[in-house]
């Protein structure tokens, strides 16, 4: 592969970290410009200064540049503009707000108008070989059923501003795609690290983990939470980062979606069941209905007192099949699969009952 001069926002985030590691296994010695909002450059420079260590780091050009992608040419001034069009062979898209609780303001400013920006960068790049967009599966918002990788399709409403400001991101992708060579990359709900449970916070799957290790204090079977038939889409940031950097690196995997999700999903009985046994609490037995569920998770002070957003059991309900056969067909030769929920949660659970007191992982209700 010649040599590739990648441009990541994002950075220093915890897929980004992962993800960039990949793309120099992918393409060694490649350059590396990241662009950072102020507040994270002095730890993008330590990251990158860790990067630059690796032996698939040997030759490469690593740079923390300071900029902002909801403001137009990502504020860059004149001279570093140019640079970066003049160099950038490859746009990676990480940058977002992913939080769930998100004021919609906030989420269209970075999540829309942010894309749109780094769009621009993608029209007028020089040397341009792709543009890795990172999307969610959750752009299928309220939709049911089985949702397809090469669909995008509006009209079911969405849960949050999070889903919603996402799919019009990808939407906005998408119709740069006749000019602007793509690669979306949808992943599901991203866990930790299928070998060594790492991750960087304790959201999504981990507030039932937290949640079920609080109420086994009380020595009673728990019963199950809400109706949890539907299947959850878990999938750990190893395949994530790995999945990605092999797609990318495979050639002619431009102009189309990839759902990283887990294509043999459990549902979401089965992930509360295992959490129960993990944590060593009893049950679960019986049920509680999503209805009694849902009231009392409208109180701060519940929320509060039980570490757990009510949002969070939204994801637990949605009835809906994320279709990977892109996904899984691009991947094909290339080594990297996704490893099966029930044989990594114990990890998972692992590194959650070691860190589960860190402060910084700690929830934050509002």
């Amino acid at each position: 592969m010649a040599k590739r001069s990648i441009f990541l926002t994002g950075f220093p985030g915890f897929i980004a970290r992962r993800l960039v590691r990949e793309f120099l296994v992918r393409a060694p010695g490649s350059d590396l410009t990241f662009l950072v909002v102020d507040s994270f450059a002095g730890q993008a420079r330590r990251e990158a200064e860790a990067l630059r260590t690796l032996p698939e780091a040997k030759g490469s050009r690593m740079d923390v540049v300071v900029g902002d992608i909801t403001r137009a040419r990502l504020g860059l001034d004149e001279a570093a503009w140019r640079d970066v069009l003049a160099r950038t062979t490859d746009v990676i898209h990480l940058a977002a707000i992913y939080d769930l609780h998100v004021h919609e303001d906030v989420a269209v400013r970075v999540n829309i108008e942010g894309t749109r920006n780094v769009l621009e960068l993608c029209r007028n790049a020089q040397a341009l070989r792709s543009f890795v967009h990172f999307s969610t599966c959750y752009v299928a918002g309220k939709r049911t059923g089985t949702i397809l990788e090469d669909e995008l399709i509006p009209g079911a409403g969405f849960k949050n501003h999070y889903e919603s400001t996402k799919f019009e991101s990808e939407r906005l992708v998408r119709e740069a795609m006749g000019s602007v060579p793509t690669i979306i990359i949808r992943p599901g709900i991203t866990v930790g690290d299928s070998r060594t449970g790492e991750t960087q916070k304790f959201d999504g799957p981990y507030f039932a983990m937290g949640l079920i290790d609080k109420l086994k204090l009380l020595q009673v079977p728990l019963p199950y939470l809400g109706d949890l038939a539907a299947e959850v889409n878990l999938v750990p940031v190893d395949y994530v980062a790995s999945g990605t950097a092999a797609i990318w690196a495979k050639g002619g995997t431009t102009g189309k979606c990839y759902a990283m999700a887990d294509p043999h999903p459990v549902t979401a009985r089965t992930v509360y069941a295992e959490f129960v046994r993990l944590l060593g609490a009893r049950g679960p037995w019986g049920q509680i209905p999503p209805e009694l569920l849902d009231v009392p998770l409208r109180l701060l002070a519940v929320r509060k007192l039980l570490g757990v957003p009510r949002e969070v059991f939204d994801y637990f309900s949605h009835d809906a099949h994320f279709d990977t056969r892109n996904a899984v067909a691009a991947l094909e030769g290339t080594g990297v699969s996704c490893p099966r929920f029930l044989d990594y949660l114990p990890n998972l659970v692992s590194f959650f009952q070691a860190n589960k007191h860190r402060p910084e992982y700690l929830w934050k209700p509002f």
